[in-house]
């Protein structure tokens, strides 16, 4: 009985590996999105995409590698695996959270009745159920 806990230890520590190499390689892609987005406002002179810009540098970069190191190094260096039941609320989370900004970001390029005011206004909820569901998961972690 003690090696099966420790073979679900490890299949459960793989999952998270794999779940912090999936939030840092999106958020290396949303740094350079959010750079060429950036350049190219500049090389056009035209700061229409400011939002956007904003979104994949601050939520898509900065965030997910937020999330992505907060996975691996809160949980394993001061607590212990992350206290979630399963690794599949961290798995959702990272679903939720990348459904969220990208519909936010696909929102804030559509015309005024469906963009800002519609669209991306409920995925923006979306990314921040999944930034509150890490808050719980970590939260778990932590009380733990």
């Amino acid at each position: 009985m003690g090696t099966d806990l420790s073979s679900l230890e490890r299949k459960t520590q793989d999952r998270l590996s794999r779940l912090c190499r999936r939030y840092i390689r999106v958020a290396f892609f949303y740094l350079v999105l959010g750079l060429f987005l950036g350049v190219g406002m500049l090389a056009f002179g035209n700061d229409n995409f400011q939002f956007v810009h904003v979104h994949m540098l601050l939520v898509g970069f900065v965030l997910f590698l937020i999330y992505g190191i907060g996975y691996k190094l809160i949980p394993t260096m001061f607590f212990g695996l992350p206290k979630v039941g399963s690794i599949g609320w961290a798995e959702a989370q990272f679903w939720l959270a990348n459904a969220g900004l990208a519909g936010m970001l696909a929102g804030a390029v559509m015309p005024v009745g469906l963009g800002l005011d519609r669209i991306a206004l409920l995925f923006g909820a979306i990314e921040a159920a999944a930034g509150l569901l890490f808050v719980v998961l970590m939260g778990r972690t932590i009380k733990g």
